[in-house]
């Protein structure tokens, strides 16, 4: 298949640092996964985490992506987002950032939402991969019942599991909550010789492939 440079590359990483494995994966929802993803192993030196940075950032700009603020999605999300905003200030591009807390800070500045969010903000929301969605539609009413006046620029991750009901996807797409995707799981295994088995990979619903 073709593919884009920076996709190539980024897959690559991924797989040369482990990030990727292949194999029988038992994920959190209970299901066997063909296949495993943990970012954050691609991301262990600073090098490492500036190939991933330049990921993103290309997708965006491929995308034509407009937003005014990257939210990360705890955990992984969080580093992502700081070095989004870190390669953008490279190129003399001041972005604000910001992420969620996993659980309420009662002390301090306290709040689960650490970020200068103002009114009338694009908000970015940035994580590893989605699968059904579901957390990053929590997070997004998490944050918008916290900010007025703000507005989705859509979810950009690193993968798509390809794990989302078709149904569910237009409607997540009808309220701006648009998926921007490094990578598909159909790119992965198309690239490495493999066919994509939605079956094995699963869907979200149960829903037929």
């Amino acid at each position: 298949m073709t593919m884009n440079d920076y996709k190539r590359e980024f897959l690559l990483h991924l797989v040369g640092t482990g990030a990727i494995r292949f194999g029988s994966f038992r994920l959190k929802s209970g299901r066997l996964s063909p296949y495993f993803v943990n970012i954050a192993d691609a991301m262990r030196t600073g090098k490492d985490a500036l190939k991933v940075a330049d990921a993103y950032v290309k997708k965006i700009e491929e995308a034509k992506v407009k937003f005014d603020f990257i939210y990360g999605i705890a955990y992984k999300g969080v580093s992502i987002a700081a070095l989004i905003a870190m390669r953008y200030a490279q190129e003399d591009i001041d972005v604000r950032w910001g992420y969620n807390r996993k659980m309420e800070k009662d002390h301090g500045e306290g709040g689960m939402i650490i970020g200068d969010v103002q009114g009338g903000d694009r908000v970015l929301i940035v994580d590893d991969v989605i699968s059904t969605g579901f957390t990053k539609l929590e997070s997004w009413l998490k944050l918008n019942y916290s900010f007025e006046d703000i507005k989705p620029a859509g979810v950009l991750v690193g993968i798509d599991r390809e794990e989302m009901d078709g149904d569910y996807r237009k409607r997540f797409e009808e309220y701006g909550f648009y998926i921007y995707s490094i990578l598909s799981a159909s790119d992965i295994f198309d690239y490495i010789g493999g066919k994509y088995d939605c079956n094995k990979i699963g869907k979200y619903g149960g829903s037929e492939c």
